[in-house]
């Protein structure tokens, strides 16, 4: 039957896929920081300006194919009770990454444009507010909007300005629901920063919420059944 969104079945089948799906998250997690470690360590020590130059934008590049493969094998291992999918399933198209990148380079250019733009300002309150107001905003689309815009982007193939408009009008309808997850997801965030363990096990655990958290939300706008909700 039809299932409005809810935060309480969010986070309940979220908490389901990572306890069944708990050996391939890990595993996939620890790999992928491995892999991110060692690029970091051999970048930082490039003496070359350079070479650390290429050096970070290839590892930018590892980070978000990595991150997006990371969205799609937990896409499969929701839909893997319907059909069967192997490690060529996970792994993105150039598509999904050309736009991912595009949406993150335009939007920080855009911010460090503006920010440029107020610290022309004379120094004073207007400054002051106008700075805490735009990097508000950045922080707010960046947590907020973004991760369901990347969803659109592998879930959907949606292009970067097409996964912007697409989020606004899923979450519009369900705007306080998302931000009261938003909010516990900061929670949980904060609590498991507080050590190493913390995060390697929050952070996967968030990233499946948000991911479970679309997909719910993308039901809630079709009469349709909401099968993921059934999995409990």
């Amino acid at each position: 039957m039809y299932h409005p969104f809810s935060v309480a079945e969010t986070i309940k089948t979220a908490w389901y896929i990572l306890k069944k799906n708990f050996a391939t998250i890990s595993v996939y997690s620890v790999i992928a920081f491995i892999i991110v470690l060692i690029s970091g360590f051999l970048i930082y020590f490039f003496d070359d300006a350079i070479l650390s130059s290429i050096g970070f934008v290839v590892l930018l590049v590892e980070i978000s194919f990595i991150f997006l493969g990371f969205i799609k094998l937990v896409f499969r291992l929701i839909d893997k009770e319907y059909y069967d999918f192997d490690f060529s399933d996970i792994l993105p198209k150039i598509k999904m990454l050309v736009s991912y990148l595009t949406l993150l380079v335009l939007v920080s250019t855009l911010t460090v444009i503006i920010t440029n733009l107020i610290e022309k300002f004379e120094t004073g309150y207007t400054q002051q507010f106008l700075g805490i107001i735009i990097g508000a905003i950045v922080q707010f689309f960046f947590l907020f909007y973004f991760p369901i815009c990347t969803c659109f982007i592998v879930d959907d193939e949606s292009g970067p300005f097409e996964s912007v408009a697409q989020s606004f009008q899923l979450i519009r309808g369900n705007f306080f629901k998302y931000f009261l997850l938003f909010l516990l997801i900061e929670a949980l965030i904060a609590i498991g920063s507080l050590t190493i363990i913390g995060m390697i096990f929050v952070v996967p655990f968030v990233n499946i919420i948000l991911l479970v958290a679309y997909r719910k939300l993308v039901y809630s706008h079709q009469d349709v059944d909401d099968d993921i909700a059934e999995t409990n």
